[in-house]
């Protein structure tokens, strides 16, 4: 099995926690053709682990300054919460 047959083997689920809605537009842009990948942002950071818990992506990327929680308190939060452990 190549690399490339293995990495595509599965879907991967990505959340994007970003307040900037052009951050989250470009990433989705650049992931747009990757198949095998099922892009979901987030721009209220006090709903991420929420839409995490619902959508149980593969990772996790977000910003670290954002309004109402910055991101090592998120990152916390995640770690609190089995289902993002």
């Amino acid at each position: 099995m190549s690399d490339t047959a293995s990495l595509t083997q599965h879907r991967i689920t990505v959340l994007l926690v970003d307040d900037q809605h052009m951050i989250g537009e470009a990433l989705r842009r650049m992931l747009a053709p990757k198949h095998d990948i099922d892009f979901h942002y987030c721009q209220d950071p006090t709903k991420a682990i929420k839409t995490a818990n619902r959508i149980q992506p593969t990772v996790i990327l977000q910003d670290l300054v954002m309004p109402e929680i910055d991101g090592l308190t998120l990152v916390r939060y995640y770690r609190a919460n089995p289902a993002t452990r």
